[in-house]
């Protein structure tokens, strides 16, 4: 699926308007429409806020990935470094994330 596709399939499963969607994104109507429309993209700061608007990763609003997995609540709490840390750990193989875990636990250590 595409961007296009995803920001509408998720307004409409939230019963939220084009209007209401550019009100909590600070954004215009017409730029809402147009991320519909396919004639306008997002910038990066517009691809987080829509990912915390609807508790998805930047990943699936972008459809880099199908599946969409709703955020556990705490991620809301982390700041935009610390989410962009989890998204890219999330995508690391068991062993790279097995060795991400003993570099921390060595910096806890020290």
């Amino acid at each position: 699926m595409e961007f296009k596709e995803i920001i509408k399939l998720l307004r409409e499963e939230d019963g939220i308007t084009q209007t209401g969607l550019a009100k909590m994104l600070k954004v215009s109507q017409s730029t809402v429409a147009q991320w519909e429309a396919g004639t306008r993209m997002p910038t990066a700061q517009a691809v987080v806020a829509i990912a915390r608007c609807f508790d998805t990763s930047a990943d699936f609003i972008l459809g880099l990935v199908d599946e969409k997995l709703r955020l556990v609540p705490y991620y809301k709490d982390l700041s935009e470094k610390e989410q962009t840390f989890m998204q890219a750990y999330a995508q690391l193989s068991p062993e790279r994330k097995n060795a991400v875990g003993e570099i921390v636990r060595l910096f806890l250590e020290e």
